[in-house]
């Protein structure tokens, strides 16, 4: 299975410029970007952003950076499992940077992603989940699939415990409790029904 081409709306095009890539507008204004560093362990993370005074194009920029991230994953899934590794827990994270696992799930039949869960497991209060939501709100704004911060449980016992739960993309919701048996049915009946 070939990655899929990023898409562009009209008027846009994307530059690369040694490590990255530049949005303009009508090739000329330049609206934002995504830089790529390495990690420690050799893995490219992608950090978008906007640029100054280019508030309306966070859309634009929020679409193009959620393609590449998809691309990337998407290859990294294809290689042979000898040559993966997970990337959760990073190792040699700078200081003050929070790391939280994520897993996207893919379409049994075609590959594409149907769902993204973000677990944070430490976000124990609605107002904490609202605040981690903002900030991964340019990732997630043009999400074309779901996807659910998942916080802290409300028990230690695994059987009756319910977690913190907000859905950010491509609708944010409101933060709610639920047990993970139900999450996981929502998971498996957006595979069923994808294509």
């Amino acid at each position: 299975m070939n990655p899929p081409q990023l898409q562009f709306p009209p008027g846009i095009s994307l530059e690369r410029q040694g490590q990255t890539y530049v949005i303009f507008r009508n090739k000329r204004e330049e609206i934002g970007g995504v830089a790529l560093t390495e990690t420690p362990l050799g893995d490219t993370q992608l950090r978008p952003y906007l640029a100054a005074g280019k508030e309306s194009d966070k859309t634009t920029v929020a679409f193009i950076a959620q393609q590449m991230s998809d691309v990337l994953l998407m290859h990294q899934a294809q290689k042979p499992a000898h040559l993966r590794r997970e990337p959760y827990p990073p190792n040699n994270l700078p200081e003050g940077v929070k790391a939280f696992e994520n897993k996207l799930l893919p379409c049994s039949r075609c590959g594409q992603f149907v769902a993204k869960l973000i677990f944070a497991e430490e976000v124990s209060s609605a107002v904490a989940m609202e605040d981690l939501a903002k900030k991964l709100e340019l990732e997630a704004f043009v999400s074309a699939y779901p996807i659910w911060i998942i916080g802290a449980p409300d028990s230690e016992n695994d059987d009756i415990a319910k977690h913190l739960t907000l859905q950010i993309a491509p609708i944010k919701g409101a933060v709610y409790w639920e047990h993970p048996d139900k999450m996981n049915q929502r998971l498996i009946e957006l595979d069923d029904h994808h294509c």
